[in-house]
């Protein structure tokens, strides 16, 4: 395999320099590269909300994209295998995710900027200008639409859950269609469910790890969603949330934090481990992977590609 010269593109960087940068330039930079190389280009698109591209807090706690993020680890994970497995193979990859994305905003249109009018849009522009040469497609969406409902503040509102999470389920169903309709059958669709940020509250205290063990349930519910909406779909799941192991309050292991929390429970020991959620101020209290969990959820995708 020859030495090659490639670039990531990513959604966030376009909505800073929209006028300056189109969208899929770097796409048609990417190409006139490897064509000069005569290597024939591919694609990994990464589509979603802040986790899709790799959102991390600085030392001083503003949350910004980042190339750690799942999917830069798991195009770094695939890529070899799939250029190795024809002369003159390139895969590139392109992040078109949103920190801070909703459904509706995927759809409609929100606070990053395309040129095609929204994240749907662009995506939908992407695999039919590239059709046959995308080889993986992964999505995140329903986060966003689930903290913006506010049903979990010092309770859980069970039928806020459920009305959201319905919801959610009926704009992923409208984005997965669109999807798959200009993907075409050659490339694959992975999804994804969730983690659970509210079991942080168990370090609080009593009420706290009321509210933790009660966000159980509404994280079950809306990942339940997401699974029948997926399913329906024909369209594989990573299971984050089992990787996670967000749902055991059962096994309990030493932690890093003092007492009386060097004791947790593993879902919520996994949490503080793997994210922001856990850190002081100023870096956190944040919801997004650290370096470690991004990778959870990359090897957690890699398990459902073919």
């Amino acid at each position: 395999m020859k030495a090659k010269t490639y670039t990531l593109c990513s959604a966030w960087r376009i909505a800073l320099i929209a006028a300056a940068l189109p969208l899929g330039a770097c796409d048609a930079v990417n190409d006139v590269i490897n064509s000069v190389n005569g290597a024939e280009t591919h694609y990994y698109l990464s589509l979603g909300t802040s986790l899709s591209v790799g959102v991390q807090p600085t030392s001083g706690g503003t949350p910004l994209p980042t190339n750690d993020g799942y999917a830069n680890q798991l195009f770094s994970m695939i890529r070899p295998g799939f250029e190795a497995s024809g002369p003159d193979l390139d895969l590139d990859l392109n992040k078109l995710g949103c920190p801070g994305e909703t459904l509706d905003d995927m759809i409609n249109g929100g606070s990053c900027l395309y040129l095609a009018g929204s994240q749907l849009d662009a995506a939908v522009d992407f695999l039919n200008d590239n059709r046959g040469k995308v080889h993986l497609v992964t999505i995140d969406m329903g986060a966003n639409d689930f903290r913006n409902a506010g049903c979990i503040t010092t309770t859980v509102d069970t039928d806020c859950i459920n009305a959201v999470s319905a919801q959610i389920a009926t704009d992923l169903a409208t984005v997965l269609t669109a999807l798959q309709n200009a993907a075409g059958p050659s490339t694959t669709i992975v999804g994804m469910n969730y983690y659970n940020p509210y079991l942080s509250s168990w370090l609080e205290d009593a009420a706290g790890q009321t509210l933790a063990m009660d966000s159980a349930l509404a994280a079950v519910i809306l990942n339940d969603f997401l699974t029948t909406t997926y399913d329906t779909a024909g369209i594989p799941m990573a299971n984050v949330y089992a990787a996670f192991e967000s749902d055991d309050f059962v096994t309990m292991v030493p932690s890093s934090l003092p007492a009386p929390n060097d004791q947790l429970p593993v879902n919520v020991a996994n949490l503080c481990e793997l994210t922001y959620n856990c850190d002081p101020a100023p870096v956190g209290p944040d919801v997004h992977a650290n370096f470690a969990g991004y990778s959870l959820i990359a090897e957690t995708l890699a398990v459902e590609l073919p």
